[in-house]
């Protein structure tokens, strides 16, 4: 049942990494699959200025569409989570259903189910295989080409760059990669991915002033990283909660479970997806942003510098770490030591609140989608032997 949605969850999950928060107004009368259609054709027809200028508003305008999105159902949710429901017993599970049904009209009046964003009057699908061209950055395999005809050569580099970091073996992009930054006014240092996720420019800022013991600015930039790294994650986790062609015609149960599975999947993806940077993954880029807090914070303290928290806040980013490394070595010694300082007490040592609901929500996903796994990967096998076996005696019969 679940076997064809891992195409779609890819889908649905890569496209988060394009986003970029900006209020964009889009201003045309085209659609985004036409637009995009009449960038490439500008680009065929070797309009350079055209060119950056129609690839450049259908970026906008696909990052407007999918902020739409996100903003409908979450604002749909919490509106729903504030109603009283109409029987205060949960008789038969009513209420999750009675609250569905509220979140449903709600969406209805978003507009929501895939919008193709032209303009306040104009609104139709986004063709999958269009947002597919978005998802995989290709905009940018054409954009580089355009910028380096108008002599923007950090611009080429830079797009270049960007659509190298979704597709790193590509020969050719990586060949003109190396050409641009022998041109004038490319340099390395600036070459930079356009749809880098935001909290990746804080951790990164972050690190470098970690390195230069300001330890104050680097708690204040670890701390951003750490809120909008969590906020992307769940906005993620609420683009996941869009329609998928199922391929068959399910029991009302069967369909619920079906739909759930998939976006729970889906939503599963997203933090291994938001750790992909530059082409390589960091499975340890959240908890690492505890490892940098513990240490940073600790600093601050010894440096007599005025943080809110200092040690005390230094014990919780230890605890929330070891939520996700409960053996690393390196930070159980590193209680062992904050456990040994004047006035630390080892009531100190608790997790931070999001860490545990974090991890808390990990575990539980995980012990649904392998008991999904287990259970269905069973009954496949079961049903597959009956359905031999009936096959072996009608043909005995014969």
């Amino acid at each position: 049942m679940f076997g064809d949605m891992k195409v779609h969850v890819v889908l649905l999950i890569l496209s988060y990494l394009a986003w970029t928060i900006a209020d964009v107004d889009f201003d045309t009368n085209l659609t985004l699959s036409e637009l995009y259609e009449s960038a490439v054709e500008a680009y065929l027809n070797e309009e350079w200025d055209e060119c950056v200028k129609k690839f450049t508003e259908a970026l906008h305008g696909y990052k407007i569409y999918k902020q739409t999105l996100i903003k409908c159902r979450r604002n749909c949710a919490m509106e729903a989570e504030g109603w009283q429901p109409f029987y205060p017993e949960n008789i038969e599970d009513l209420h999750f259903y009675e609250k569905k049904v509220r979140e449903t009209l709600c969406l209805m009046k978003c507009n929501q189910d895939y919008k193709d964003i032209a303009n306040k009057e104009k609104l139709k699908r986004l063709p999958v295989d269009m947002e597919r061209k978005f998802i995989e950055h290709r905009a940018y395999e054409y954009l580089h080409i355009c910028y380096y005809q108008k002599n923007h050569f950090q611009d080429a580099a830079n797009a270049v760059f960007t659509f190298l970091v979704m597709h790193p073996h590509h020969n050719m992009s990586a060949n003109n990669l190396k050409y641009y930054l022998t041109l004038p006014g490319v340099h390395a240092d600036n070459v930079s991915n356009l749809e880098m996720s935001h909290f990746l420019n804080a951790y990164t800022t972050g690190m470098s002033e970690y390195e230069k013991q300001n330890y104050k600015e680097s708690v204040k930039l670890f701390e951003n990283s750490l809120g909008d790294y969590l906020n992307s994650e769940n906005e993620c986790r609420i683009y996941c909660e869009g329609p998928f062609d199922q391929g068959w015609h399910p029991e009302f149960t069967s369909l619920l479970a079906n739909h759930f599975a998939y976006s729970l999947k889906c939503k599963r993806s997203c933090s291994h997806l938001l750790n992909y940077v530059n082409g390589e993954n960091r499975d340890d880029l959240l908890k690492s942003h505890y490892n940098y807090l513990q240490f940073a914070y600790y600093k601050c303290k010894y440096f007599n510098i005025i943080v809110i928290g200092n040690l005390a806040a230094a014990t919780k980013a230890v605890e929330s770490y070891l939520l996700f490394d409960p053996v690393d070595e390196t930070m159980l010694n590193n209680k062992k030591y904050y456990l040994g300082l004047p006035k630390v007490k080892k009531e100190y040592f608790v997790p931070r609140e999001e860490a545990l609901v974090y991890m808390k929500r990990q575990e539980y996903e995980r012990r649904i989608l392998r008991y999904i796994s287990e259970e269905f990967t069973i009954l496949t096998a079961e049903l597959k032997y009956a359905s031999n076996k009936t096959n072996n005696e009608e043909n005995k019969i014969h």
